[in-house]
This record gives structure tokens, sequence and C-alpha cells, in this order.
């Protein structure tokens, strides 16, 4: 049987983040993404929905 990598949020490039946000109201990604790590915290600061 192969070694699975495990799959992260954080290794998809931040575009298709923004898209996976796109399906997600504000409060939801506050509440659930911010201040989980420092990469997040970036990728959800420069959303275009909160600019």
């Amino acid at each position: 049987m192969a070694n699975k990598v495990p799959s992260s949020l954080l290794q998809l490039p931040a575009e298709l983040v923004y898209r996976i946000l796109d399906n997600l109201d504000e409060v939801t990604i506050l509440l659930s993404l911010h201040n989980v790590c420092a990469q997040l915290n970036m990728i959800t600061d420069s959303y275009p929905r909160y600019q």
C-alpha cells in the first residue's frame, strides 16, 4: 500500500482558497479560519471580498 501524503488547505494556492471562501458567509470565515495560523490570517486578510 502506498504512503498517503496528508493534504492541507495551506497547500492550495490562495486563489483556490478564495474560491472556497466564496461559498462561505463572512461570520463563518472569521470564526473558523481567522487566527488559526499566520498563513490563513494572511489569506483571509487579503481576501478580495474584504477589500
